[in-house]
């Protein structure tokens, strides 16, 4: 396959023709009425796909002109499109050509808000990031389609020192995992989907519905404290320009159900990823609704369907301009599974292998409007999103004291979640020099785990087996409810004073503001064991044989919460309350030299309280955090920067993280720590960047973090081996380097067509340790948690050193309208720390990955074609124990290879 990629590029770059004498343009697009340069204009040669747009200047440049006369044409949202006709070119000596267009309908700040509207596009972004006052990176609408990227996570991941926590739903930046990192939207932020990680599976936005995702990796005084790898902030899209009515199908399939004989979904969900159950509160009969037995289904092309649309409605002295939005993919999945846990004299404690069968779907609905009049614009966002998975794993082999012989583990889990976000946001010019911004949201999430199914069986043959009696939570059903709801708000005020250098409109820009996040979560859990009182061999597939009323009755088996005949929920209620004031100065000392110098005041009151089998109890904290920050612009040329950036943050324990609650996942059990206590974060970068064209960048950029009282997950030394939180220890540590480039190989025209080809890489090299203290972690919990770690230093869990992107792609437009593009995307993740090592046990190591995808998308007029073929290599994803005399495989699976194809029409 890949072999038969490469030369299919190879053949369409032969085709290029580099004998033709080129020449080319440049020059500078101004207002007619202000004389302010115009941002992200398009400068073309008519009758060609020969174009560009004008950068932050307002400056352009036109290479690989044919020589000869040409008429050149510039235009720009409400400004008349202007032509320049006979305009000789000439081989080695570029023309300059500028345009003053003529006066626009709307005023300028309208103008900046469509140079903001269209940031999905590369060029303009880079442009964006170029003039920041602040070191951040960007990936837009237009990257994401040509590399066949389906969703935020996925964007998120093709950023320099961004990599997916396998296992997880979780980014790892710059070597730290979830807790450390925190998600916006339109730059308020977003709630978790799931009470195991602080913040909302990026998944969930699908590429519809995204104009660009910014990343900032050092703190600033308008963004929340709360974090040290990054703040990833998703913008949605806005309707601008021409109005549209979007059509799109697609359908595909894993190559990993190829190799099912059947595929089996758990009994009681639907198709469409709309799905509750209830449980029963009658213990004296048997009165769940749904059945213990795998139900075989067929397994259909996966499939997408997506419409959206935009229209502009033009009033006298305004505009109203919506966006819409609604999607539904599915997608089936099967795969063979290992899992073995070992201790560290190697021998074996569990050794099962089998299959899993999984089933996800998401529904995605999404509205935008924005109204603008005058010197202001107020936008309207609102979305829906909705995401479930049906997954079964089952497993035979041997579990040590348990079911030692003829072990057979079978987990059925449907989870649902679904989240609601409404935001009103606005800006305002009150008058030149000062500006207002605002935003306010109200989000809401659940998340329904309905009837977890879990066997434990032994003995017998592989049809008939007896069940495991040692624990009555080895056979259970398990529900769970999260509710969540939050309200949040931003407010900035800009203050623009003194005559700025060259192209500067301002000398200095003093920006004060309010944040504020109001955020409730209820949680309950109840779980019903099933005890064994009359044990008889059962037919594996026929579980409902045994648990059913009839087996309640005959009192074959006992059911039971915790050892109660009644319900007993395990709860905890958080509560988060945040108050913080900002203020930040910017000031250019020179034409070339800039500051930017901001504190934020951060207020944080958590309370938690729960109600489990483990006790009833309630604790608080609050803090007042004071978080300086500093970034340096020094433009070392016109094209080139260099940069440096520092803050202090905070990070905090997360709800589940604090309450004594013991949770039930469906591959481990966790037990919370009410003594953690927030860690504080201090970050540096030193950046260099150049950018040689609009579209093109090459940069370079040193890191440090350093951590006090980091939080870990590791197993707790008791007998049951849980998984707990603590401060592990009294520091971290990560510094690297990160490389970055965007480049053209070769831009050719002829006539009315063109063929390019270019190339995006990035590389992240780094180095992490922490210190590990037993003792600490004894004292600080009051015995409550007990840590046995076999060395005192160790790196951060989920660090890879080594991260790798690179893409190459292809694009040949002709007509104006029609393109073909094709991209081959690899990514690489070196070897990486799951679980630190304890006891006589080793570290637990995910192994490094290789990924290879393939995508061509083409637009024929209205009509749009893509395929796509995902994961190439497929290889084993594998994580070992590294014991002191021997590696051992803990778990194994493949992800499978994914094909899709899609069609869509433009009306």
């Amino acid at each position: 396959m890949i072999k038969q990629v490469i030369l299919v590029l190879l053949l369409s770059i032969s085709s290029i023709s580099v004998f033709a004498q080129k020449g080319s343009a440049t020059g500078n697009v101004k207002d007619g009425k202000t004389g302010e340069a115009l941002i992200g204009a398009s400068v073309y040669v008519d009758g060609t796909t020969i174009g560009t747009v004008t950068d932050f200047d307002g400056n352009y440049s036109l290479p690989n002109i044919p020589a000869g006369v040409v008429t050149l044409k510039c235009s720009f949202i409400s400004y008349e499109t202007l032509s320049k006709e006979n305009i000789s070119v000439n081989e080695g000596n570029p023309v300059s050509v500028d345009f003053v267009l003529g006066s626009s309908t709307v005023e300028l700040n309208d103008v900046k808000v469509f140079a903001k509207a269209k940031r999905e596009s590369e060029v303009v972004l880079l442009l964006d990031q170029k003039k920041s006052a602040v070191i951040k990176q960007s990936i837009g609408a237009q990257e994401l389609a040509n590399q066949g990227v389906s969703d935020a996570a996925a964007a998120a991941a093709k950023i320099t020192g961004i990599s997916k926590q396998e296992g997880t739903n979780g980014l790892n930046v710059r070597g730290l995992g979830d807790r450390y990192n925190s998600t916006t939207l339109n730059g308020l932020p977003l709630p978790s989907n799931d009470s195991q990680f602080k913040n909302i599976d990026l998944k969930l936005f699908s590429t519809d519905i995204i104009e660009f995702v910014d990343v900032q990796k050092v703190s600033m005084s308008n963004l929340s404290g709360d974090f040290a790898g990054a703040n990833i902030n998703i913008v949605s899209k806005k309707h601008s320009g021409e109005n549209f009515f979007k059509v799109g199908v697609k359908t595909g399939l894993n190559s990993s159900t190829l190799d099912a004989d059947k595929f089996y979904m758990s009994d009681g969900p639907n198709l469409t990823g709309f799905y509750n159950s209830d449980y029963p509160t009658d213990f004296s009969n048997y009165k769940f609704e749904n059945k213990w037995n795998p139900q075989e289904k067929t397994i259909y092309p996966n499939l997408g369907l997506a419409l959206s649309g935009g229209k502009t409605f033009d009033f006298e002295n305004s505009k109203l301009n919506v966006f819409g939005t609604l999607s539904f993919d599915n997608e089936y999945y099967y795969g063979e599974l290992a899992e073995r846990k070992i201790n560290g004299s190697n021998d074996l404690r569990k050794d099962l292998t089998g299959e899993e069968y999984q089933y996800d779907t998401q529904t995605t609905g999404m509205i935008n409007l924005n109204y603008n009049w005058s010197n202001s614009n107020i936008y309207l966002n609102s979305m829906f999103l909705n995401t479930s998975e049906d997954w079964i794993g089952s497993g035979t082999g041997y579990i040590k004291d348990l079911a030692e012989e003829g072990a057979l583990v079978r987990k059925m889990e449907y989870e649902k979640n679904t989240v609601l976000v409404n935001q009103l946001l606005g800006d305002h010019k009150l008058n030149s020099k000062t500006d207002i911004h605002w935003g306010v949201t109200y989000n809401n999430v659940n998340n329904v785990v309905p009837d977890r199914r879990y066997i434990t069986m032994e003995n017998g043959t592989d049809t008939e087996k007896e069940f495991a009696t040692n624990d009555p939570a080895n056979n259970s059903r398990y529900y769970h409810d999260l509710v969540e709801d939050e309200i949040a708000g931003n407010f900035n005020l800009d203050y623009k004073f003194g005559e700025g250098f060259e192209d500067a409109g301002y000398k200095g820009k003093l920006s004060v503001g309010y944040s504020g996040k109001f955020k409730t979560r209820s949680f309950e859990a109840v779980q019903f064991n099933h005890k064994i009182l009359n044990n008889r061999l059962t037919n594996v597939d026929d579980i409902d044989s045994y648990f059913n009323n009839e087996g309640l009755q005959n009192k074959l088996f006992d059911l039971r919460v915790r050892s109660s005949h009644f319900i007993v929920f395990d709860t905890y209620d958080g509560k988060q309350t945040i108050n913080a004031g900002f203020a930040s100065l910017e000031y250019n000392f020179t034409a070339r030299l800039l500051l930017l110098l901001g504190v934020r005041l951060e207020n944080v009151y958590q309370q938690i309280e729960y109600n489990t089998a483990l006790g009833s109890d309630k604790n608080d904290f609050t803090e007042l955090n004071v978080l300086p920050d500093l970034s340096l612009r020094y433009a070392l040329t016109d094209k080139s920067n260099l940069r440096f950036a520092a803050g202090v943050t905070y990070t905090l324990p997360q709800f589940k993280e604090t309450a004594l609650f013991s949770f039930q996942d469906k591959d481990e059990e966790s037990l919370g720590n009410p003594y953690l206590t927030p860690s504080k974060n201090y970050n540096g970068e030193l950046k260099w960047e150049v950018y040689p064209k609009p579209n093109e960048l090459f940069s370079a950029a040193v890191f440090g973090k350093y951590i006090v009282d980091p939080i870990n997950k590791f197993v707790m030394a008791s007998a049951s081996n849980d998984f707990t939180y603590a401060n592990t220890g009294d520091w971290a540590y990560v510094y690297g380097v990160e490389l970055e480039a965007k480049k053209d190989i070769l831009t050719i025209s002829s006539g009315n067509s063109a063929k390019k080809l270019y190339t995006t890489a990035n590389l992240t090299l780094m180095k992490t340790e922490q210190t590990l203290d037993s003792e600490k972690i004894n004292e600080q919990s009051q015995g409550l948690v007990n840590a046995n770690f076999n060395k005192d230093k160790e790196e951060l869990q989920g660090a890879a050193p080594l991260i790798a992107n690179a893409n190459l792609s292809y694009k040949y437009s002709w007509n104006t309208v029609n393109s073909i593009t094709s991209t081959i995307s690899y990514n690489y993740v070196s070897d990486r720390l799951n679980l630190i090592g304890y006891a006589s046990l080793g570290n637990q190591v995910d192994k490094e990955i290789h990924n290879l995808d393939f995508v061509v998308k083409s637009k024929l007029k209205k009509f749009g074609v893509s395929l796509s073929v995902k994961n190439i290599l497929n290889q084993n994803i594998d994580r070992i124990q590294e014991n002191e005399t021997q590696n051992w495989l803990v778990k194994h699976h493949k992800k499978g290879v994914k094909f899709s194809l899609g069609v869509n029409y433009t009306f």
